[in-house]
């Protein structure tokens, strides 16, 4: 997968991370941007999945800019999607626990709004992406923490023949064991992952990764 004209965006510069021992750092490399991010928190983490599973989506960058200067709230994603080519801002809701939560494991997470936001900034429409949001899509968030390594791993070793004979099998909707099955002639794992990189770029559509964990009997079909 190679990245979009993205270097080329005025928010295409991400920021830095804010120093300091108690942030959390999680490294990932994005097949959609073909690069490194480094992210602070699991919810960051958690959108980008959502950013990489999206087709739609055609570039993005983690904390692209702040809410009012330096100081302030940074802004957790820019994104582009297809039908709004302009980008827009995505905010993520954070959340803290009540202060007992050493001593209560069932703990409720209190959620902490964003800061006020307009519904324009810097001249990109902003989205809040809400915990009931992140909560709701818990299964896909999953299944694309398990596609995303084949995405990176195959990434310089696409087979557009084994991807296209793919597209063709799945004139009507397959099972992934399905699949398997009928090139068993190739490495399953080159087949996965082939399956995977046409699901990423949209040419492959699975309702099931919405509703069910990736598996065997996860069915697959043509666009």
């Amino acid at each position: 997968m190679r990245a979009s004209g993205h270097s080329t965006h005025k928010f295409s510069r991400p920021l830095l991370l804010p120093h300091g021992g108690w942030r959390r750092r999680i490294e990932v490399f994005s097949p959609k941007l073909g690069r490194r991010l480094s992210l602070g928190n699991y919810d960051a983490f958690r959108t980008w999945l959502v950013i990489e599973a999206n087709p739609a989506i055609e570039s993005f960058t983690e904390r692209p800019a702040h809410v009012d200067g330096p100081g302030s709230a940074v802004i957790d994603f820019w994104v582009k999607l297809r039908n709004v080519p302009s980008g827009e801002f995505w905010f993520i809701e954070g959340r803290r626990r009540s202060p007992d939560v050493a001593t209560t494991a069932t703990a409720a997470v209190e959620l902490t709004s964003p800061p006020a936001l307009p519904a324009v900034l810097h001249k990109q429409a902003v989205r809040v992406v809400r915990q009931t949001d992140l909560q709701a899509w818990s299964v896909p968030i999953g299944n694309w923490s398990r596609i995303i390594p084949y995405l990176v791993s195959h990434r310089r070793f696409r087979d557009p023949l084994l991807e296209q004979s793919i597209v063709v099998y799945l004139g009507e909707p397959r099972t992934m064991d399905a699949v398997l099955e009928r090139f068993a002639t190739s490495d399953p794992t080159s087949v996965e992952a082939a399956l995977f990189a046409l699901l990423a770029g949209g040419r492959v559509v699975s309702p099931d990764l919405a509703v069910s964990p990736l598996g065997g009997a996860t069915r697959f079909g043509r666009t």
